[in-house]
């Protein structure tokens, strides 16, 4: 048994259905007057799309959320005079990350009926008014998730407080970092491909110990635990690797366990023959470890999608199985 299951025991339970219904219970109905006239305004009809999964865990006594949706509503307008006006608003991604990183909600907003002059006002509106208190509501979420499932978890209202009390006291432990990616795009290397100057860097601060998750992250045996793929990987200088289904393949260039592992890395969209070369980090902290990931020598106009794949398949990949926040 590796020394996090034996010492940090956790349990989950999947909440997605009870989310869906609290979105929306919580959306639908909300809305902006437009005058004093109580039909005139806009507002949030129907709850028309919902993805996602929704958890709570409880791991050694301090809960974790976990929950990636994407949202969309239908909203209808209507005017003193009667004139009329309907779109639609899609959240794609309403994540506890949002909250942990105190990131914007992103959205995107649609106007469906004829573009008149009042539809148009109506649409902006929308965006300007009806969002901002839509995404009040994202920001009650996680109370309210906790205060309805904590229970189920064996973890009483005491417990509760002493967990946020502990994760208080020590942020640089429990804040997960915001990734980030540097400015600078000019440089060229690897024989004719051009290559941004840039490192495209993530990280996050998870709920294991370091030991546990070098072995999640170099273990063929474990990987797919994250990965959801089988995985060919042996954490040893000149083997050659392959993650998720072969979408991501290279070599290993240099290994100081637990802490640091370099490989050449590459995805197949990249031109034939090029890898960058990908740095993992491995730092132990009070009650969490960091990961942080850094990709160099990612071709040009490549960054963001390079930066998407490593939170996607790696950092969310990770909390996926109950390593994400602790309250």
């Amino acid at each position: 048994m590796s020394t996090w299951n034996k010492h940090y025991h956790w349990k989950t339970k999947g909440c997605t259905p009870w989310a869906k219904e609290w979105f929306t219970s919580h959306l639908v109905g909300q809305k902006v007057p437009l005058s004093k006239d109580p039909d005139a305004c806009v507002k949030v009809d129907k709850l028309t799309g919902f993805e996602g999964d929704v958890e709570l865990g409880n791991r050694k006594g301090k809960l974790i959320t976990i929950y990636e949706c994407a949202i969309t509503l239908a909203w209808s307008g209507q005017t003193e005079d009667g004139t009329s006006a309907n779109g639609t608003i899609k959240f794609p991604e309403v994540s506890h990350e949002n909250e942990d990183n105190d990131e914007a909600y992103l959205f995107e907003t649609e106007l469906l009926s004829e573009s008149s002059g009042a539809a148009l006002s109506m649409y902006e509106v929308v965006r300007k008014k009806l969002v901002p208190t839509l995404e009040e509501v994202f920001h009650g979420f996680r109370k309210e998730l906790i205060e309805s499932h904590a229970k189920d978890l064996g973890h009483d209202d005491e417990g509760q407080n002493a967990a946020k009390t502990s994760a208080q006291a020590a942020p640089s432990a429990a804040a997960p970092t915001p990734s980030v990616v540097g400015a600078s795009r000019s440089d060229k290397t690897g024989g004719s491909v051009s290559t941004s100057a840039a490192e495209v860097r993530v990280a996050s601060h998870l709920a294991i110990s370091q030991a546990d998750l070098w072995d999640l992250l170099t273990n063929p045996l474990r990987i797919p635990m994250w990965s959801k793929a089988p995985a060919q990987f042996s954490p040893n200088v000149g083997a050659n690797f392959s993650l998720f289904g072969g979408n991501i393949s290279g070599s290993i260039v240099q290994v100081t366990a637990p802490s640091r592992l370099t490989q050449t890395w590459r995805i197949p969209q990249w031109p034939a023959g090029h890898h960058g070369t990908l740095t993992t980090e491995l730092t132990q902290g009070d009650d969490s470890t960091k990961l942080e990931l850094v990709l160099s020598g990612v071709p040009l106009g490549e960054e963001d999608h390079a930066q998407t794949g490593l939170e996607t398949y790696y950092i969310r990949g990770l909390k996926s199985i109950g390593l994400g926040t602790i309250l």
